[in-house]
């Protein structure tokens, strides 16, 4: 009589399955938990969507509440009146606000353009497989990484000058968030590689690449595509961080909303609504941009053997 193999590990739904005898047997057939999707838990069933729904509409019931209280109070003190509203709309205040726009995006630009090169190469030589270059890299990333942004910001601004050496503003506020994203930058590419399967590299070392062949064909271009998501959030990170510009009076978008405010009789409130909705718009693009990239490269991470193919061409040409 011939019976089923019962499968190692993993949960299991019993299946009648008929053997030679003609009898029906209970025996253990593999199947994902969730159906045929594979998903970790079932749907809910009635009443957990009752109390989904409740749970839900309790919840935008607060949130209306508490929108409907700060807009009672924003009109009883006058906040909401035209008047207020209405210097926003003339061309001159909206080219002051735009140009501090133009700051902002000036000084997140050089500095993702600085830090995100040599973040890469403070993760790699993080990854080397000499001590001598791997633990004093290792140790450089992780004061970078330690150290808070406001801290170093204040250490340009007050101790540098103290010694003699004097910056201008721009720079007083680019080199603290270029060295906060270097060991940012170093810590993504360095996961990044290490997520890697190691039969990626295993198949370059197969066939006669070197340990920086490996890296340089097969492991780098992988981990790239991988991490363009998580690069684009950090770049997103490194662009709000410029807001400490008024730190170092620096005329970014946070600093010149301040001194707009002062200039319209203290409506800091209008102004402040302007800066976060640009804020808000940049920060949308910049996230739809890393959904679109993520879409883009789902399907070239996952081709099976990739790197191997890669190599056997590297290696043809040699």
């Amino acid at each position: 009589m011939t019976t089923g193999t019962r499968p190692r590990g993993g949960p299991t739904e019993t299946t009648p399955r008929t053997t030679t005898t003609g009898r029906r047997q209970l025996i253990s057939a593999p199947r994902p938990l969730g159906g045929a999707a594979g998903v970790l838990f079932e749907p809910p069933g009635e009443r957990g969507r009752r109390r989904r729904g409740i749970a839900s509409a309790a919840a935008s019931a607060v949130v209306a509440l508490c929108a409907a209280v700060v807009l009672i109070q924003l009109t009883r003190h006058g906040q909401l009146d035209w008047e207020r509203w209405q210097p926003l709309s003339q061309v001159s205040i909206q080219r002051f606000i735009f140009s501090a726009l133009g700051n902002t995006v000036l000084a997140g630009v050089v500095s993702i353009a600085i830090g995100l090169p040599v973040g890469a190469v403070m993760g790699l030589l993080r990854l080397s497989r000499r001590r001598l270059v791997s633990v004093p890299s290792g140790a450089v990333v992780e004061l970078l990484r330690s150290l808070p942004l406001l801290f170093v910001v204040y250490f340009f601004l007050l101790a540098l000058p103290a010694l003699g050496l004097r910056l201008p503003p721009f720079w007083q506020l680019v080199i603290p968030i270029v060295l906060h994203s270097i060991g940012n930058f170093a810590e993504i590419f360095r996961a990044g590689v290490l997520a890697l399967p190691r039969g990626q590299s295993e198949a370059g070392y197969a066939i006669g690449l070197r340990h920086g062949q490996v890296m340089r064909l097969i492991v780098l271009p992988q981990a790239v595509r991988a991490l363009l998501p998580t690069i684009i959030g950090q770049a997103v990170r490194a662009l709000k961080d410029t807001t400490l510009g008024y730190v170092v009076s620096y005329p970014e978008l946070m600093h010149q909303g301040n001194v707009l405010g002062s200039y319209l009789e203290n409506d800091f409130l209008q102004v402040y609504f302007e800066v976060a909705v640009i804020f808000v718009v940049m920060n949308w693009l910049l996230s739809r941009l890393a959904e679109w990239v993520e879409s883009r490269t789902a399907g070239r991470t996952s081709t099976p053997d990739r790197s191997t193919v890669a190599a056997r061409r590297t290696a043809a040409v040699r």
